[in-house]
């Protein structure tokens, strides 16, 4: 298949197209060239999705079997997106998010049919929106739109807690500080490897199951955060010196970090995963946290330059831990 993947260099998309590429399909991507491509043969289309005339001019002349955007966050984007690729795909794949389930959690399990209501963080609304646009679509004029919904996950450049993507809290763990964890740690939790997310994904393209459906891609493991929060320190060699803060609180003194809390991670999040396994047989994730972690760790630790510290990030944690402390 001919596939366009709009980002392509990102902690999910990355594995994607490792993955589209190891199965023998033809990948482009569309992005502003500031990364390199992960893989040889991938074929760059250097544009600004945000700039819809720039980009429809990169593909004019193409047409494509699957586009996937994994970088648009409003319903702005995908209108944007409508409109360059209407005509130019049988597929097109909006990369959700899982967030989107209803907040507060209405049941441990949760499954597609689960409804998307979560007005804590606006991250999530976007995305909801977002897929009520391309919904419409779909009954209106049978737009070939399906909805995948990652939920953290993870990959070798990204060690995934409550509050980053970076090495920040890693670090703060290595030099012996504090670091805040939400609650009492034992809400439950779903992290996926980006190979393993890889592997459902691509076996979504093209398929005529997926066309006007949606669909969550997650692991089946399930670990508290205070299990997550200790592997990472296993990883590190290093045990983590966790104090807890009930989501609330983190809340109110750092709004930004709260959103995240209260709109998603403060809830347990067990997935049932029957939907993608029947359209993707023989999906299974296969990469256990204890794992993935200790590939994450060793991507860090093997260039002193990845190891970077979000000031802000890092203030924001004295802070709340300062008040909390107090």
């Amino acid at each position: 298949m001919k596939i366009l993947f709009i980002g392509g260099t990102g902690n999910i998309s990355t594995a994607c197209t490792r993955e589209a590429l190891r199965q023998g399909h033809t990948v482009y991507h569309l992005n502003r060239g500031l990364k390199a491509a992960p893989g040889k043969g991938v074929l760059s289309l250097k544009a600004d999705i945000r700039k819809p005339a720039e980009a429809a001019k990169a593909i004019d002349g193409l047409t494509f079997d699957a586009v996937a955007d994994f970088i648009a966050f409003v319903p702005e984007h995908v209108e944007a997106d409508l409109k360059i690729f209407a005509g130019r795909t049988g597929q097109f794949l909006f990369i959700s998010s899982a967030s989107v389930y209803h907040k507060p959690a209405r049941h441990h399990v949760i499954t597609e049919s689960t409804p998307a209501f979560n007005p804590f963080w606006k991250y999530s609304e976007n995305k909801i929106a977002c897929e009520n646009l391309l919904r419409r679509k779909y009954e209106e004029r049978r737009f070939p739109m399906t909805i995948v919904r990652p939920s953290h996950t993870y990959s070798e450049a990204y060690i995934p807690t409550p509050f980053g993507v970076g090495f920040t809290e890693s670090q703060r763990i290595l030099d012996g500080r504090e670091i805040v964890l939400h609650g009492d740690g034992q809400s439950l939790w779903t992290l996926t490897h980006s190979d393993d997310f890889a592997k459902a994904f691509t076996g979504l393209l093209g398929n005529p199951r997926a066309y006007g459906e949606t669909f969550h891609i997650t692991g089946d493991e399930v670990l508290s955060w205070e299990n997550i929060t200790n592997l990472i320190g296993d990883a590190l060699g290093k045990a983590p010196r966790i104090v807890h803060v009930p989501s609330d609180i983190i809340a109110r003194l750092e709004p930004e970090l709260g959103a995240g809390l209260l709109g998603d991670k403060t809830y347990c999040a067990i997935f049932d995963n029957t939907k993608i396994k029947q359209a993707v047989p023989g999906f299974q994730a296969t990469i256990p946290f204890h794992v993935g972690v200790r590939r994450s760790v060793e991507w860090f630790m093997a260039d002193p330059r990845r190891r970077a510290v979000d000031p802000a990030l890092d203030k924001a944690l004295d802070h709340i831990l300062s008040d909390w402390k107090k």
